[in-house]
């Protein structure tokens, strides 16, 4: 029963994820030059292309992973709803922690050293996930409904 429509739900929450790798938080402008903010790092983009800041940032870099494994895992996890539900609690709040971490810490600790910043599109990616499992763990909950309706019946 892979088919579900909670199924599709976790698998774009692992693609949004996933593309969190790609597109950049937000953009830093300072004198010396242009700051990507990414979820692994600061990159600076002048030739070459460094990153910085990775150990500063790796706190949020291990929830993501964490979160996108247990999102990833919770999709094969059909026969068992209630193993599937927590997993997909965790990973919500993974999520939560890490928007917070994101918004609260990382933008304005990055904006004083860095200068002025702009959001981009990867800052958002998280809370589509997080829509996205908000989505799952309701139909999850759903399907435990109809199959506990189901066993009363007989």
């Amino acid at each position: 029963m892979i088919q579900r429509i909670q199924s599709l739900y976790l698998a774009l929450s692992v693609v949004a994820c996933g593309l969190l790798f790609f597109f950049p938080m937000a953009v830093f402008v300072h004198p010396s030059g242009i700051y990507n903010f990414f979820i692994y790092g600061i990159k600076y983009m002048l030739e070459p292309p460094m990153i910085l800041n990775f150990w500063l940032v790796f706190p949020a870099l291990a929830m993501i992973i964490i979160a996108t494994i247990l999102t990833a895992s919770s999709i094969f996890l059909y026969k068992n709803r209630k193993l599937q539900v927590l997993f997909v609690s965790i990973a919500f709040l993974l999520h939560v922690i890490l928007i917070s971490v994101i918004l609260l810490f990382y933008i304005s600790h990055f904006e004083d050293i860095y200068g002025i910043h702009s959001y981009k599109f990867g800052i958002f990616l998280p809370l589509i996930s997080l829509g996205l499992l908000i989505l799952a763990n309701r139909a999850i909950r759903k399907d435990e409904a109809l199959v506990k309706s189901a066993d009363r019946l007989r």
